[in-house]
Parts: structure tokens; C-alpha cells; sequence
């Protein structure tokens, strides 16, 4: 007995310190937690290889595949779930650290810049899956067993909720960057470790009301009552993201990232079968010679085939075109012999310049365009509407060229090799287009509107995917024919792992929904 308790008392003393791997942090602060958090924005492998190569570009006509690629839906799913729930566990984290605080009002743009990403992590997610678990879920930190199995919360209640701390971010934001409190103690701040935006706080607040607009606009069609007070608020603001300050992951202003997932996800196991599809062409040119292109970004996204020459893709074409043009041994003449316009090369191989998108000025300008239109949050007038339709394309435009200019990597030297140089008279040319230019029809110019911000979405598939539940008005190609899974997908199944790991929770989820399939809609569908 003495024997066993002498083993028992040295296994336990110090253990703590015994059990703490070395060099390693056992403790952090907000900052960096923000930062993390900020890390976690980028795109998975797997949800750009299997759910926007697979799904989201096919089912919304914003571009085609000749070929599906090997890859599982599921996969990209839990890629996007457990993305979400390990980045949960840090946004609650960081609430606890500014709960415990005493002087409140000292945080208050830390918790701003929380709220802003909690909802945009959040609203990304729920948009995909509809009900998930969220009030309950991320805290497995805490050791308390009642947060292990989170039940699934539901999307309008998530929506209210989220929308609502949009509207604290935008007024409590405080950019004065010398602020007290009425206490006399200085606001915290991220400093250098916020990287999104540099710790500029007018740029979060302009982002936060942007953000607003978006998701309330996204719920005007199922919820006008609670929809359109937020789009009032966020017009009457007019706080938003400005022309050529789009909101990304930008390598260049993170070190020089190199985001390898791009190359990858688009150019390996099958995924090189995505192609220009005819319905964003017939957007974009009136014919497939060089001489009918009238919108200047169709040089940024669609380059020719083996041959030289436009030829878009129509979904549901017989003509099979299994190849692989963007894969690494690739370069930007070698075609490998595909038969249809395939996406601009250097759109796909560059890994150090070309940001990945979260919002940009162009959508807020499209978003206002169909608010005015419509006469939603704002007086209905179709020539304020013209103007904020003109400023999104013209803002599109030039951000798409900026781009270009400046990409100048190793492996994708765009700067030196871009097809035309934009020009003030191909800006003109493009909106004097009858498939551009507003008419006295405004059933019609709503759908122009449409068309445009579906445009802009371009490598924001998820954005059309959303446009497109929405509205069920973005462009389509009478030719073409969609199989059925593409043209009612929906949403993403839940991950297998919640079945498993979540019984309970997940099959009350499924008896309210019906069954985990893709063609259930989610609340907010028309």
C-alpha cells in the first residue's frame, strides 16, 4: 500500500506542469485569437474542388462542367463544418475574455470586429445547410458536458440574431483612435495583429453595414417585416464599402501568402473539367469572335481553347472534353487539347497576388441598385437605381483590371501578358449594350441588375449560389439542359460525422426537415 501511494503521489504532483508541452503557449489573449479567427476566412481545398467545381457553378450557370471531377460532396462539406465549428470554439473564447472584462465599453470595437466575423463565419454556414447548431455549439472548451451535443438552432432565429449584431457593430463602432470610455480607461486595441483591415476601424464599420445590406436583402422575400427596417438602417447609414477597397484575403497585404489551394482545387483529380459556360458568354459578348466581346472582363475570366478560339460551353453538351488544362505541368499555350473555353489560366495558377473574395464595392452598389429599383427600406427610383447599377459595373470593371495589372508572380506573370488593355471607350461599350443598359422596363432592369452582381460573383460561386435560391431570376441559356440533381440542389447535406457523433440532435433535425438531401430549401428560398 505505501508502495502503491508513493507511484500515485508522484504521477499526480505536478502534473500540470509535467503535462505542458514545451515551447508550446499554454494560454492566449484576444489579439491574436481575433487573428485566428481572421486565418480561418480562407476557402478549404475541399469545398472549392467538390462543392464549387461540382455544384455551385453548374447549378447556377455561372460556368459549366464537361466532365465531373472524382471528388465527394460530403468531403467538401465537412470541410466547410469543421472549419466553422473549430473557428466557433475561438469566437466563444474570445467572448468569454471580453465578458470578464469590467470596463465593457473598452471593448466595444473588439466586440464589433467579433460580431462582424462570428456572422459573416455564420451566415456563410447557414446559407449552405439551413438549421444548424449554434447557440450551444463551439464550447466544448469549457469542459461542460451539456455543450457537447449542440441541437440544431433555426436559421431565422440565427438570421435575427446575427442581423442584430450587425446593426451593434455599425453604431458602436468607435473610429476615433484615441477614444476613453466614460470611465477614462482607453478603448482596446487589436494593433498590428488584426490583418484583414490593418485596425482600421472605419473600414470594419463600412464592412459591418455592407454585410447588413446583404443579409437583409437575402431574407426580403420570407421576412419583408424584418428585412426591410435593416435595409432602411443600413441605406440611411450609407456606410459602405468603397470603390477599390474591395474585402478579401489578399496575399500581398498577409507577407505574401501563397494560397496553393487554388491551383489545386480547380487543376487535380478531375476538377480541370470547369469551362466558360455559354450563358455567362451570352452575357459578356454577342457572338464568340473577338470583335463581339463587349464587356472587357471576358479577356480576366475565359481564355480559348486548343485552338485559339472562344467557344463556351453548354450544359448538358454531348461533347465530352476530359481534360485537364490547369494542372502544374500546364502553361498558358499548352491547352492540352480541350475542345471549350476553359477559365483564364493565369486566374487559376496565381497564388500570390489574386485575393479570395469575401465582399466587394460592386455588390454594394448592385445590392443598392435593387433596393432603389424596388422601393425596398428606400423611395422607389429607377434613376438612382441606374446610377448605383452603373457605379457596380464600373466598379467591377476596374477592380477585375487592377487585378490583372498587378499580378505578376513566378508562376503567372498576368501584368505581362493580358490580352487588351482596358480603355475608358470598351467601359462605354459595355454599358450602352442592350443586354446592359436600363430601359423604361423595370421587370427588366431588375433582372439586368441580377445578371450583373451574378457576373461579379464570378469567383464567389457561393454568392450566384445564394443570388440564385433567392431570386430564381439570375441568367440562364435556354439551351441548355441541367440534369435534375443540378437544378434542384438546394443546399449541402449534413456531414456524416453528425450522425454519429450528434445522434440525437441530428435525427430531430432530419424529422423537422424531412431528409438530409440537397434538394430541401432552406428558410429564407422563394
Amino acid at each position: 500500500i505505501f508502495g502503491a501511494g508513493l507511484l500515485l503521489f508522484s504521477c499526480t504532483k505536478d502534473f500540470q506542469e509535467l503535462n505542458t508541452t514545451p515551447n508550446q503557449p499554454t494560454s492566449t489573449t484576444i489579439a491574436p485569437l481575433i487573428n485566428g479567427v481572421i486565418s480561418n476566412l480562407f476557402l478549404g481545398w475541399q469545398e472549392q474542388a467538390s462543392i464549387h467545381v461540382d455544384w455551385f457553378y453548374p447549378a447556377t450557370q455561372l460556368a459549366g462542367e464537361s466532365a465531373s471531377s472524382g471528388y465527394l460532396l460530403v468531403n467538401g462539406s465537412s470541410d466547410i463544418w469543421t472549419n466553422y465549428y473549430n473557428t466557433l470554439q475561438n469566437i466563444n473564447l474570445i467572448q468569454d475574455k471580453i465578458d470578464a472584462v469590467k470596463d465593457k465599453e473598452s471593448m466595444n470595437n473588439v466586440q464589433a470586429i467579433l460580431y462582424i466575423l462570428g456572422a459573416y463565419k455564420t451566415f456563410r454556414v447557414t446559407d449552405q445547410f439551413g438549421d444548424i447548431p449554434f447557440f450551444k455549439a463551439g464550447k466544448i472548451y469549457t469542459g461542460n458536458t451539456a455543450f457537447y451535443r449542440p441541437a440544431y438552432d433555426d436559421q431565422q432565429v440565427i438570421y435575427d440574431t446575427l442581423l442584430n449584431n450587425l446593426k451593434w457593430a455599425v453604431d458602436n463602432i468607435n473610429t476615433n483612435t484615441s477614444a476613453t470610455t466614460a470611465a477614462g480607461n482607453p478603448y482596446y486595441s487589436l494593433g498590428t495583429e488584426e490583418t484583414l483591415f490593418g485596425n482600421d476601424l472605419i473600414k470594419w464599420q463600412k464592412f459591418a453595414n455592407s454585410l447588413l445590406l446583404r443579409y437583409a436583402m437575402q431574407i426580403v422575400e420570407k421576412d419583408a417585416a424584418t428585412a426591410t427596417p435593416y435595409i432602411t438602417y443600413a441605406m440611411n447609414k450609407n456606410l459602405f464599402i468603397d470603390d477599390g477597397s474591395d474585402v478579401g484575403m489578399w496575399p500581398t497585404s498577409l507577407g505574401g501568402y501563397d494560397i496553393a489551394s487554388r491551383p489545386w482545387s480547380i487543376g487535380s483529380g478531375g476538377t480541370g473539367y470547369i469551362r466558360i459556360s455559354s450563358t455567362m458568354w451570352n452575357l459578356i459578348a454577342d457572338g464568340t469572335d473577338i470583335s463581339e466581346i463587349f464587356d472587357p472582363r471576358t479577356f480576366i475570366f475565359a481564355d480559348t481553347n486548343s485552338l485559339g478560339k472562344y467557344a463556351p460551353y453548354t450544359i448538358g453538351s454531348s461533347s465530352a472534353d476530359k481534360v485537364n488544362p490547369y494542372d502544374y505541368s500546364s502553361n498558358v499555350s499548352d491547352k492540352k487539347g480541350c475542345l471549350f473555353s476553359t477559365f483564364n489560366f493565369y486566374l487559376i495558377r496565381d497564388e500570390h497576388y489574386i485575393p479570395e473574395l469575401i465582399m466587394t464595392a460592386a455588390e454594394t452598389h448592385f445590392l443598392k441598385a435593387e433596393a432603389y429599383l424596388r422601393g425596398i427600406g428606400v423611395s422607389q427610383s429607377t434613376a438612382t437605381a441606374n446610377t448605383e447599377y452603373i457605379a457596380g459595373i464600373t466598379a467591377s470593371v476596374t477592380m477585375w483590371e487592377d487585378i490583372a495589372k498587378n499580378c505578376n508572380t513566378t508562376e503567372a506573370p498576368w501584368a505581362t501578358a493580358q490580352p487588351q488593355n482596358y480603355t475608358t471607350a470598351q467601359l462605354i461599350t459595355l454599358l450602352a449594350n442592350a443586354k446592359v443598359a436600363f430601359t423604361a422596363d423595370d421587370a427588366a432592369n431588375l433582372k439586368k441588375v441580377y445578371a450583373q452582381e451574378w457576373l461579379d460573383n464570378f469567383r464567389q460561386p457561393w454568392l450566384a449560389f445564394n443570388l440564385w435560391r433567392r431570386t430564381g431570376a439570375t441568367p440562364v441559356d435556354p439551351g441548355a439542359v441541367e440534369d435534375a440533381s443540378h437544378a434542384t440542389f438546394y443546399r449541402l447535406p449534413y456531414p456524416q460525422d453528425e450522425a454519429v457523433n450528434n445522434t440525437e440532435n441530428y435525427n430531430a433535425e432530419i424529422s423537422k426537415i424531412g431528409t438530409n438531401a440537397t434538394n430541401i430549401k432552406v428558410w429564407w428560398m422563394k
